[in-house]
Order: structure tokens, then C-alpha cells, then sequence
């Protein structure tokens, strides 16, 4: 076995603090990654453990920092989308209210 073999069998472990990071935004970023390697999820009161396991020669540390920065930018997302949902919905109603499919009166 040489040095790239024993490097892409050992996992790696990755924690979040669950009070910052959803289960969700792991599992998107998870997604995200999932043709270089698979993901592990061992949700947490207190935090998040994530276990990388490679699915090729890829270099894990360099991965486990790419996948730190997607599941920060796939919690921002989940932030952004709960912030602005009454906006969309309200926007979507306008949108459906001028085809007939809702009723103008149920708007107000």
C-alpha cells in the first residue's frame, strides 16, 4: 500500500457547533461534495461530528477547509432564505393573484 492509499483511507473528522450550524447546511454542503467524498453526519445537542472518508487520492485536509467554507456559505443560505420567506411568498401571491389562481381578496 504507498503513502496516497493510507492517506485517502483515514477519515476526517470535522465539528460543528450545533447552536451556529443546522443539520441542514451540513447536508447541503455534504451534497455539494459528494463526488470526492462522503460524509459521515453525527448530529449533536451540543454540536455536529462529520467524518470524511475520500473517494479517490484527494487531498483531505485541503477538502475538509473547502467544505468548512461551503457549510458556512450553505448556513448563510438557510439564514437568508428564513429572513426573506414572507417576502417571496409575498411577491409569488402578487405574481398568482393576476392569473386568476388566487382570488386578490385573500391578499389583503
Amino acid at each position: 500500500m504507498d503513502a496516497n492509499e493510507q492517506k485517502s483511507d483515514r477519515p476526517t473528522e470535522v465539528r460543528f457547533a450545533a447552536s451556529t450550524t443546522s443539520v441542514d447546511a451540513i447536508q447541503r454542503a455534504a451534497y455539494r461534495f459528494g463526488d470526492r467524498f462522503s460524509v459521515e453526519l453525527l448530529p449533536g445537542v451540543d454540536e455536529h461530528i462529520c467524518i470524511l472518508r475520500s473517494r479517490d487520492d484527494a487531498d483531505l485536509d485541503e477538502e475538509t477547509e473547502n467544505f468548512r467554507v461551503e457549510v458556512l456559505d450553505q448556513t448563510l443560505r438557510v439564514r437568508i432564505r428564513k429572513e426573506t420567506e414572507p417576502i417571496r411568498t409575498m411577491i409569488l401571491a402578487k405574481a398568482f393573484s393576476r392569473t386568476g389562481v388566487v382570488d386578490p381578496q385573500d391578499l389583503d
